[in-house]
């Protein structure tokens, strides 16, 4: 049955039968016809699965608003998760193959994002001085803090957080527990999640020394050793090496 939706770009759309996609934006839409009839194929970034282009008549596809991100200059738009994990993260790449213009990569070079900052961490800096209040990328997780669970299962949260990186699809991953978006690239430029990702890990860093401390303090190895058990991720060994050594 073909559908009678009518999309545009911008329209922010999920996939019923892959939820597993997350969330997708349209980013180009074309007048075709299916069986005789008029209908749309889809060009959509998904949050989870990448870039495709979906037959509207077939895939039973739901609006379910318009993306924070203008989408009429792609070369505005600093990458989408699918454009980060296909190896265009700043959306230079287009899918004609060529890349934007001499302006545009030298506003890259020179580390320039859609917000109009640089490319230092200036906006960090700005929000620490702003009553030191939490900001959402670097507030640790309540599965690393919760007071109600027990500290074996708060130390083995922090640890599994040493699976994140500024590698793209960690990045990706990290971001989204923390804002809790299908794409944060909607709301953050990539530059901005790498400047945010350091400040999350030393305040990461700390309460895994602070918690490994209160446990050898309570002289409770049995809980550390049982987060080990079964062998960590390279990174989250390190951490703890360093902790038990603090």
């Amino acid at each position: 049955m073909v559908s009678t939706i009518k999309f545009e770009k911008g329209d922010r759309v999920k996939h019923p039968k892959r939820p597993e996609w997350g969330s997708g934006v349209v980013r180009d839409t074309a007048a075709i016809t299916h069986e005789g009839k008029a209908a749309q194929r889809l060009t959509i970034d998904f949050a989870a699965k990448g870039r495709v282009v979906i037959n509207a008549a077939i895939a039973p596809l739901e609006k379910v608003g318009k993306s924070a991100v203008p989408v009429t200059a792609e070369k505005n738009h600093r990458g989408s998760a699918a454009q980060l994990w296909a190896g265009h993260p700043d959306g230079s790449q287009h899918a004609n193959g060529t890349r934007n213009g001499t302006a545009d990569k030298a506003d890259l070079s020179r580390g320039r994002t859609t917000t109009g900052g640089s490319g230092d961490s200036g906006w960090l800096n700005e929000l620490e001085v702003a009553g030191g209040k939490k900001h959402e990328l670097w507030e640790l997780p309540d599965p690393l803090t919760d007071p109600f669970s027990t500290p074996e299962q708060r130390l083995r949260a922090t640890l599994d957080s040493y699976k994140y990186s500024t590698e793209p699809r960690a990045l990706i991953a990290w971001a989204i527990v923390q804002t809790g978006l299908d794409d944060p690239l909607t709301k953050y430029t990539r530059p901005e999640l790498e400047q945010a990702f350091p400040r999350f890990a030393r305040d990461r860093d700390a309460h895994l020394r602070a918690q490994v401390r209160d446990l050898k303090r309570k002289n409770d190895h049995a809980t550390i050793k049982a987060c080990m058990k079964g062998g960590l991720i390279p990174a989250a060994q390190s951490a703890i090496d360093r902790a038990m050594r603090a």
